[in-house]
């Protein structure tokens, strides 16, 4: 008897193997999508199952209702998710992404179901601390236009192109959107340990902030400082290729236990 494999609009699977060790699930950042790791899907053991969040209004679901708030996106992934959480898995989360896996993992907890082993964040200050950056989101095209490329996160020839902007300005927007006006919601730590992946040039977050982390686990906090800026783990640096290996690895070895 075959077994079909687990599907949802809400994840792009990036691995052949869809019952290894241990499962990762990507969370990207504001403006991405899920192909944003697929690099990253070849570069782990062979061990882990690979899924990204695809969030509604790009890539494969570009058909499909923005969302404008954390809370309803949330709501949905932790709708979907369960029937991919009966083996050990890990979230991984990058600037707003790292928001999101933060929030979707009380919400399991809320509802009585597994956490994962481990909540890995990039690129974002921990969520109890206020948001710094100026609020961009409401803007005027032209302004939006502006700020985005200042941040460097958008490609040149996307906010050059008319008609690439309208695809991909609303998204970008509501993605903007659901950082800023974010409200954090004070809640018991996670019983999870939190390892974050920091990025010395990293303007969107500093020591400060990143340290506020330890105050949403029970667990020991781990960090982990390279080179780069706030889209460093997209250049696939080989020592954080590494690094993430081997987290990976011990937390398969812990799992066995």
């Amino acid at each position: 008897m075959t077994h079909r494999p687990l599907t949802t609009p809400w994840l792009m699977p990036f691995s052949r193997e869809p019952n290894g060790r241990l499962r990762l699930f990507f969370f990207p950042h504001a403006g991405g999508g899920a192909s944003s790791f697929f690099q990253w899907s070849r570069k782990l053991p062979e061990e882990v199952t690979s899924y990204a969040v695809q969030l509604p209004g790009r890539e494969t679901r570009l058909r499909d209702s923005l969302h404008h708030q954390v809370d309803t996106v949330v709501q949905a992934l932790a709708q979907a998710l369960p029937p991919f959480l009966d083996r050990p898995f890990v979230f991984w989360g990058h600037s707003m992404g790292a928001l999101l896996s933060y929030e979707v993992a009380q919400r399991l907890r809320q509802h009585g179901l597994p956490l994962p082993q481990r909540l890995i964040v990039s690129g974002l200050n921990a969520p109890h601390v206020p948001y710094a950056d100026p609020h961009i989101h409401h803007l005027p095209e032209a302004e939006f236009v502006a700020a985005l490329e200042g941040l460097n996160g958008t490609s040149p020839t996307v906010l050059q192109n008319a008609e690439l902007r309208s695809l991909v300005l609303p998204m970008i927007r509501a993605d903007f959107q659901m950082v800023e006006t974010y409200a954090y919601q004070e809640a018991a730590p996670l019983t999870c340990p939190i390892t974050i992946l920091d990025a010395m040039d990293d303007e969107k977050t500093d020591e400060a902030g990143l340290q506020e982390w330890q105050k949403q686990s029970t667990e020991l906090l781990e960090l982990f400082s390279f080179p780069g800026n706030h889209f460093f783990l997209y250049e696939l640096p080989p020592t954080l290729v590494s690094t993430v290996g081997n987290l990976l690895r011990r937390q398969m070895r812990h799992t066995q236990r």
